[in-house]
């Protein structure tokens, strides 16, 4: 294999053009191999590579700073800089994580697991490398759907005076779901327009008989002529030199392009339009592109499916529902509601903080949205949440997503965080099932509720769907009934913490604190006082249901029942990219650890 024989990142330079397409081939392979088996994200790494081969062919890897966009479709690159064996326990213990990181390799430059960041990022290198008067080009390899994401017109807006770095658009038409709104469209229209493409080919000839650096700026200097005669673009109207847009898939035409901005384009940033198929080289993902964005392990009948179905049956019966999502149709469950209701279901692109301050407007006109989110992409419309729900008191509900332990894709997917964010606000109802009877039990009750703002959190993981509920719905419900030991759960801990409870062969009291917020301090007294011991698990860093407890008995000065307490919380340590069990069982919620807390 060509691979096999790259034993350093710039032996990639030595290869033919023939070479660099069979080494295409074989990265595709590879990626492929690894994600069958560790999961991951399949389809937009596979219409990635000719790009990030070229780009390494190209660029001095040993100098130059690339910096992706989002980090899911840079399987190649990390093949390319050494890490072919941490790529075979891909997003696994001891393996790469899915993302890049600066942790993992010099050659990752900046963390990237979250979209629309790398030109705030490839700004503030550019110009920290200008003011130390260093010398190396930035590439920031930017996703089509990153763009929806209004981060990236922070950064376009602050371009006057920038230094030069280089963006290389990947246009492949799809961000998780497929990419909407008039960016979207406004990608097709300039793919309408190949005049530059089209100039290349025909003139290649005649360019031909200078040198090639020569004939590179002959050509970047035509086509800028060209561009300013066509009439710019809105990348042009920001700053950017604007070049494409060019086929993704062809070595050669890539590389000349490269080389072309890497020899000539020294006085502005300049934007690289290149067009690619998502999945290309795998017939399966080439067909189903939303689908095999990624391939997920995980389990079935995940809470995400049990809230799909239900929020569909209450849509049936309640036409003022209406569901919103950031990309993430697929994700959260959304799928059946979106083909059934489709001008009820809104797709606004990666755009959190958008999400949250259309669904407000929603919510002011009478409609019950519903905001369904991933908890780690959740953070990005913190100011949104406050300002524009919580202050104005409006039934906006919550649906977070992959709360808690991430799982394999690791720390920049962490939602160990929610809590203690929406915690702090006024007025706001935060709940968190055990089972599939509490998550649409929960459904129900948040749709009823049209007096303040709510939230529903629940885990990447299996639906339990045999735990009855009492009522009322809105106290603490206790599951067990014992001696000495008070034990407060919330979510899916408590199936782990039953399983402590039957090895262990202890008789606890254990309550599921269904409401974290606002909390049932009623029940929690009665059990407290006459319990021993009181151990508060919680799936997230201390500042959720802990902090609202300890708040309370510490202004009510209750120091007996605080000195009986023992918070169990997540470490505020970044998680490692691992199965969501083995994050539990690393972290506070092993079971032979649990199982000594208890007895």
């Amino acid at each position: 294999m060509i691979l096999d024989g790259l034993s350093n990142p710039t032996d990639i330079k030595k290869l033919s053009l023939a070479e660099l397409n069979d080494l295409c081939l074989e990265l595709r392979e590879e990626i492929i191999r690894v994600t069958s088996k560790n999961g991951g994200h399949l389809g937009s790494n596979l219409g990635a590579v000719e790009i990030i081969v070229a780009a390494h062919y190209v660029f001095n890897i040993e100098k130059d700073k690339f910096v992706f966009d989002v980090g899911h479709q840079a399987y190649a690159h990390k093949f390319l800089t050494g890490r072919k064996e941490l790529m075979e326990n891909l997003r696994s213990k001891g393996g790469a994580s899915g993302f890049p990181d600066p942790a993992e390799s010099k050659y990752d430059h900046f963390i990237a697991g979250h979209a629309s960041t790398s030109l705030s990022a490839a700004l503030g290198i550019s110009k920290a490398r200008d003011l130390k008067g260093e010398n190396f080009k930035i590439i920031s390899i930017l996703g089509d759907g990153s763009l929806s994401g209004g981060m990236i017109y922070e950064a376009m807006n602050n371009l006057a005076g920038a230094g030069n770095f280089i963006v290389i658009l990947n246009d492949n038409q799809m961000s998780i779901s497929e990419s909407v709104g008039s960016m979207r469209r406004y990608l097709s229209k300039l793919l309408a327009m190949r005049g530059s493409l089209a100039f290349r080919r025909r003139f290649s000839s005649m360019l031909s008989i200078f040198s090639p650096k020569t004939a590179r700026k002959i050509e970047f200097f035509i086509k800028s002529i060209i561009s300013a005669f066509r009439g710019g673009n809105i990348f042009e109207e920001f700053g950017f030199q604007y070049l494409g847009p060019i086929g993704g898939h062809d070595i050669k035409d890539l590389i000349n392009v490269f080389r072309n901005v890497r020899d000539v384009a020294n006085y502005k940033p300049v934007i690289i339009h290149v067009v690619t198929q998502k999945g290309k080289g795998f017939p399966v993902a080439e067909a189903d592109l939303t689908k095999l964005h990624g391939i997920d392990n995980t389990e079935k009948n995940k809470f995400s499916d049990v809230f799909g179905r239900k929020i569909v049956q209450l849509a049936e019966e309640d036409e003022k529902i209406v569901c919103i999502t950031a990309a993430m149709k697929d994700g959260t469950g959304l799928s059946l509601f979106a083909e059934k209701f489709p001008k009820r279901f809104f797709d606004v692109g990666i755009a959190e903080e958008h999400a949250v301050t259309f669904s407000a407007g929603l919510a002011i006109m009478g409609l019950k949205p519903f905001v369904c989110i991933y908890s780690t992409f959740l953070q990005r419309g913190f100011d949104q949440i406050y300002h524009d729900v919580v202050l104005q008191n409006l039934p906006v509900r919550f649906i977070i997503d992959k709360a808690g332990f991430p799982g394999t894709d690791g720390k920049t997917h962490a939602g160990l965080y929610d809590l203690s964010m929406l915690q702090n606000f006024p007025n706001f109802t935060i709940m968190s099932p055990s089972s599939k009877n509490e998550l649409e039990r929960m459904l129900e009750f948040a749709l009823e509720n049209n007096s303040n703002p709510t939230a529903i959190r629940f885990p990447k993981a299996e639906a339990i769907c045999n735990r009855l509920n009492y009522e009322p719905f809105q106290k603490s419900q206790i599951v067990l009934r014992g001696s000495q030991t008070l034990i407060i759960s919330t979510g899916c801990l408590l199936d782990l913490i039953l399983q402590a409870v039957d090895i262990s062969k202890t008789t606890p009291t254990v309550i599921d604190a269904r409401f974290i917020a606002p909390f049932d301090f009623v029940t929690f007294y009665e059990q407290a006082e006459i319990h021993e011991k009181i151990l508060i698990f919680e799936e997230g860093v201390f500042g959720g249901i802990s902090n609202i407890i300890l708040d309370k008995l510490l202004k009510e000065k209750r120091t007996e029942i605080i000195s009986k307490i023992q918070f169990v919380n997540a470490e505020k340590t970044p998680v490692k990219h691992l199965p969501r069990a083995v994050q539990l069982e690393e972290q506070s919620f092993d079971l032979k650890k649990l199982i000594k807390l208890i007895s």
